[in-house]
């Protein structure tokens, strides 16, 4: 089946942001080009903080897997992010002051209550090194990477995640505890949520499969079949949510001896993976370096794709330190890619040379030097 073309309904623009207190960022306020964006200068200066100060104001999140009270200055108790964004000729000004444990979150100066409210604001993609190597990392890498792509394309999805793992911590506390009388209860509710989360998770990967074939063949520039399997016990493509439900009940109660004697929930998707082939080969094991990082690639291209086809809009992408990570082939696809178009990009590099950019391209460029812009 051909897939339809990129459809731009509305540009997803980041105007300035202002920063106080995020990590070595004391104080710096920018605006930015509608373009591309490269913050350059040596490591350890601060470059990936400016990247991930947008990336948490999009979607509360750190895409380095860091808890809030790693991203505030060590000399004080609150940080505090603010940003101007355009969608669809739309202006909304969005901020977030936060200290190790709670969140303060307004659009245009109001207070904002919920959180798929205010994240469904800001569409945000990042690529960061980890994920060049999460093909040969741990399957937590892999769910890590899975969670944050299906939250990008659904904000709702936030609240599902949550729900799972709130009754996960409370029935392997009864574990723990081995206090049974009412495990059931809890097993149910586990089931439930459960499968919306596998249901939610599987389902994003079967709109991802396509594109991302395609776009590992245009990198790759060979016939080679690369393919993504969503890997559940209780879960087969065929399943209904209801099935799937089954299934993760059944498990469960197969497995409840395990879990006595282990003092921990053993079958889930907190235990699920995301597995990579190549010609119906893992890729792990028998691709070479250059081709699981062309599987990458296609899979955060992909990822923009769908974000596209399913919102009408492109995201802001966000690309950590990718010179060091492709060679200069790769590097031109993926530049190739992004300036046919009309996405902002910010981008970290130690030597601005390095992005190959033509002359006639949109950009603006700001030097780091301990977390100052320079």
């Amino acid at each position: 089946m051909k897939r339809a073309a990129f459809r731009i309904m509305s540009d997803m623009l980041l105007n300035n942001l202002t920063i106080n207190f995020f990590r070595n960022i004391r104080r710096s306020e920018l605006h930015f080009d509608n373009r591309f964006n490269i913050f350059y200068g040596k490591n350890g200066q601060g470059k990936t903080n400016y990247l991930e100060a947008i990336f948490f104001l999009g979607t509360l999140k750190s895409f380095r897997h860091a808890k809030q009270k790693d991203m505030i200055d060590w000399d004080e108790v609150t940080a505090h992010l603010r940003c101007s964004i355009i969608d669809n000729e739309l202006q909304n000004d969005l901020s977030i002051s936060f200290d190790n444990s709670s969140k303060i979150l307004k659009i245009d100066g109001k207070s904002s209550a919920r959180a798929v409210d205010y994240c469904h604001l800001l569409s945000v993609v990042a690529f960061s090194p980890e994920e060049m190597v999460m093909i040969n990392g741990s399957p937590e890498q892999r769910r890590r990477y899975l969670d944050r792509a299906v939250f990008c394309s659904d904000p709702g999805y936030l609240k599902i995640y949550h729900d799972y793992y709130r009754v996960l911590k409370q029935r392997n506390q009864l574990l723990k505890l081995r206090n049974y009388a009412g495990i059931e209860a809890w097993t149910d509710q586990l089931a439930n949520t459960g499968a919306r989360l596998i249901h939610k998770r599987s389902a994003f990967i079967r709109e991802l499969a396509e594109p991302f074939s395609i776009y590992y063949k245009n990198i790759s520039g060979s016939d080679e079949l690369a393919r993504l399997c969503y890997h559940n016990p209780s879960y087969d493509s065929r399943f209904s949510l209801s099935e799937i439900r089954d299934e993760l009940f059944r498990a469960l109660n197969a497995s409840s001896r395990i879990e006595r004697d282990r003092c921990a929930t053993v079958v889930g998707p907190q235990r699920d993976d995301l597995e990579f082939f190549l010609n119906d080969r893992p890729i792990r094991e028998h691709g070479s370096q250059g081709q699981q990082k062309s599987f990458v690639m296609a899979l955060k291209m992909a990822e923009i794709e769908l974000l596209n086809e399913t919102s009408g809009r492109l995201p802001i992408l966000l690309l950590d330190d990718m010179t060091a990570e492709l060679d200069s082939n790769r590097i031109q696809h993926l530049l190739d890619f992004l300036t046919g178009r009309n996405i902002q990009v910010f981008i970290t590099t130690t030597d601005p040379a390095s992005i190959p950019l033509s002359g006639s391209t949109q950009r603006a460029s700001f030097l780091v030097e301990d977390g100052r812009i320079v």
